[in-house]
């Protein structure tokens, strides 16, 4: 087993980032190959989420949680310690992905997607503290992709006629910056905007955040006969919309160009 490198943050959303890209350069060297960094990277994601968000209310700027990574000849282990409230967050009863469309919630995803994306999670209640470890086996490596480039305060935002926009989002969609997606929908939505294409070209990384904004974003942009379509996304985000079912509730499309030529002529 390698000596295991560590990182302690504050238990608030903006230092997740920090952690993810901790995590990444970890099952970079630990010999994880592409896809296995982007699960290792989005499971820590929503691990500290959810840790942040049930254990601690948002209120944990006099607490911190340790992030530590270690490797054997098989295995990448990540271990998430904090000390909030005793909570097995394995014991939450995840959505069902085969569950009709219609009546799905868009949150609640967290748990079943760190479940799905790594090989094994535990969960101990040791003293004053929670402790979740995140294991994925080792495959043969592959090239990593760098880490994600970060997003602005701002995604563009194109207007094509008066009911029908695009947004170009772009880095990370996680819990600390889908709110700027967020923002950029509900305007167009409030604008009258009930057709909506998301460019995805320039998107790397999606969490359930993300999942639940453009899903909600959908939801009301149908309720006004229009849609929110998506394009251009990669493969490792296709994989994330296929888990849970959300490839059968958008409209996707290979490129932006596809998608505005597969658009109702009359909006």
């Amino acid at each position: 087993m390698s000596d295991p490198s560590r990182l302690v943050i504050v238990a608030r959303l903006e230092e997740i980032r920090h952690a993810c890209d901790f995590v990444v350069e970890a099952a970079e060297q630990a010999g994880l190959d592409e896809r296995a960094v982007y699960h290792c990277q989005m499971a820590v994601d929503e691990a500290l989420t959810n840790i942040i968000e049930h254990g601690y209310a948002f209120e944990g700027e006099s607490s911190e949680i340790e992030i530590t990574c270690q490797a054997d000849a098989s295995r990448f282990l990540i271990t998430l310690t904090d000390d909030s409230p005793a909570f097995n967050p394995l014991e939450h009863t995840a959505p069902d992905p085969v569950a009709p469309l219609d009546t799905r919630e868009p949150g609640g995803w967290g748990i079943y997607f760190i479940r799905r994306l790594m090989d094994d999670v535990t969960y101990q209640r040791v003293g004053s503290y929670n402790r979740l470890v995140l294991t994925k086996k080792l495959p043969e490596a592959r090239p990593a992709a760098a880490p994600a480039a970060g997003t602005g305060d701002v995604f563009p935002v194109r207007t094509l006629d008066k009911k029908t926009a695009v947004i170009s989002p772009s880095g990370r969609l996680d819990s600390n910056t889908s709110p700027t997606l967020e923002r950029a929908l509900i305007t167009q939505l409030d604008h009258g905007m009930v057709w909506i294409f998301v460019d995805m070209t320039n998107v790397e990384y999606i969490a359930s955040s993300g999942l639940k904004i453009l899903v909600s974003s959908w939801r009301r942009a149908r309720d006004n006969q229009g849609d929110v379509v998506l394009s251009g996304l990669q493969p490792r985000l296709i994989e994330i919309f296929e888990m849970v079912g959300f490839d059968l509730l958008f409209q996707m499309f290979p490129d932006l160009d596809s998608a505005l030529a597969a658009r109702p002529q009359k909006t």
